[in-house]
């Protein structure tokens, strides 16, 4: 099967994966937010759903406040997507360590289906879903 989307709109996807990862990781909350459309979604079994920039803005409070100063690392693996024009579909892999005291606390599975879209800033999520198939 061709894969559609020139060499540059799939490594912008690429490179935005891994802002997505870096910018949460380290606190960068809007960096994180600016990883999704204006309307972006975001989906997760823990915090719920939370839609457009005000939304988001909220989930990272939650999120900010959940991780009781552990570290946390998003490691997103084999990264799948279709891109058609200005819009895509992909799946990726999640692994997600909690570090705190020097030990990682906990180390959760999963994976994420996104939605895609080539704004007039480059590509975005659209909406983005956790599902975690398992934590320890």
């Amino acid at each position: 099967m061709p894969i559609k989307g020139s060499i540059e709109d799939r490594e912008e996807v690429r490179v935005l994966h891994a802002r997505y990862c870096l910018s949460i990781d380290t606190g960068r909350y809007d960096e994180w937010i600016d990883c999704f459309s204006e309307d972006g979604v975001f989906e997760s079994p823990r915090f719920g759903k939370h839609s457009g920039r005000d939304g988001l803005k909220r989930f990272t409070a939650m999120y900010k406040e959940s991780l009781g100063g552990a570290q946390v690392l998003h490691i997103v693996a084999n990264p799948a997507f279709e891109l058609d024009g200005d819009r895509g579909t992909g799946i990726s892999y999640l692994l997600y360590y909690h570090c705190k005291d020097g030990k990682v606390q906990q180390c959760t599975v999963g994976y994420y289906t996104d939605k895609l879209r080539k704004t007039s800033a480059g590509w975005r999520f659209e909406s983005r879903q956790v599902t975690i198939l398992g934590h320890h």
